[in-house]
């Protein structure tokens, strides 16, 4: 995550009243991490970077599978803002701002890119949620699952603070 500098009157700088910058946008990552890896986390271990709001964490899922995030805030503004990257039984993808997808695989790369421009998906999340009450059917997303990005995002700060892996 390539977050960039906050403006000088952003509310994110009254940390008494946001919490930290990651707290309110670091649980987006580690949902995004969870979904892919299929696995709620297990515990978190993560350390402050160089620039004041930066944040390098790293989750470790029940399944065994784990996941890096680089939240950084001093980045160039020219470079992509989110970026996925996964590897895994000799195949490696690239997501890169929620608009073009590659994949590896043996010799082989293919492209792939969103129509209609960027889609992180909210517009589908919300309708899914508007469904769903309408319905009466099952939530988009469990709520054991949003507990889980909950407390591991949670834990991302206590590691922070303990310097130590912190358990979800």
């Amino acid at each position: 995550m390539n977050a960039g500098r906050l403006e000088a009157d952003s509310w994110y700088r009254n940390e008494e009243l946001a919490g930290s910058r990651f707290a309110g946008e670091g649980g987006h990552f580690i949902d995004t991490l969870s979904w892919w890896a299929g696995s709620p986390p297990e515990s978190v271990y993560a350390m402050a970077g160089p620039e004041h709001d930066d944040v390098l964490a790293t989750i470790k899922f029940e399944d065994g599978s784990a996941g890096t995030i680089s939240y950084v805030t001093g980045g160039n503004t020219r470079y992509p803002k989110e970026t996925l990257d996964a590897a895994a039984g000799g195949r490696s993808a690239r997501l890169d701002n929620f608009r073009q997808a590659a994949v590896w695989t043996g010799r082989r790369q293919s492209t792939a890119r969103a129509r209609g421009g960027q889609d992180k998906g909210q517009r589908d999340q919300i309708a899914q949620f508007v469904q769903a009450i309408r319905t009466g059917a099952a939530m988009p997303i469990p709520l054991d699952s949003l507990m889980a990005t909950t407390r591991a995002t949670f834990a991302v700060g206590e590691s922070l603070l303990s310097g130590k892996p912190e358990r979800v």
